[in-house]
């Protein structure tokens, strides 16, 4: 498989049903909780907003998870 390119992503389609999918919110984070994202983020290449979302989906399972018990 090819490593896709900037070309690539320039011709891309946006996905016409995010809105009816997500929910975009902004939210404060403390200084410190932040730097330990973006040392995360850095180490492992991921973007920050991209690491963040993802700690949300992952605890959002666990809560969904717990209330099913």
């Amino acid at each position: 498989m090819r490593e896709l390119t900037e070309e690539d992503f320039a011709n891309a389609v946006k996905n016409p049903f995010f809105e009816k999918l997500n929910t975009k919110v902004t939210v404060a984070v403390r200084n410190e909780d932040y730097e330990t994202f973006e040392k995360l983020s850095k180490e492992n290449g991921v973007p920050i907003d991209k690491l963040i979302n993802r700690c949300i989906v992952y605890y959002a399972k666990m809560l969904r998870e717990d209330e099913e018990e």
